[in-house]
């Protein structure tokens, strides 16, 4: 049985962040800006494929994906829940 991916939340902060690029995001990520700076989701169904073909090098978890995006730029990295992520965008 294949194991599929999760979706992950995570916030970062926009001032300390060193990424600028949105064209830089790999297709695996969603990332947007609000007022609490960067908003992070990943997306399984892309990041399962990549990492099939080994282009994603790194586990499936939480820890593996803040140390990624870490290495993105993004700097004060934490995980929140998806449910928290999403909220402002339910009502729009």
């Amino acid at each position: 049985m294949v194991k599929r991916g999760k979706i992950y939340c995570f916030r970062a902060s926009y001032d300390r962040s060193r990424f600028v690029d949105g064209g830089a995001v790999p297709d695996w990520l969603a990332v947007k800006t609000n007022w609490q700076g960067y908003r992070i989701s990943t997306r399984p169904w892309v990041a399962d494929v990549a990492r099939v073909l080994g282009t994603l090098p790194f586990e499936d978890t939480p820890v593996g994906w803040r140390h990624h995006l870490e290495s993105l730029g993004f700097r004060e990295v934490i995980q929140v829940s998806c449910e928290e992520l999403f909220e402002d965008t339910l009502f729009s």
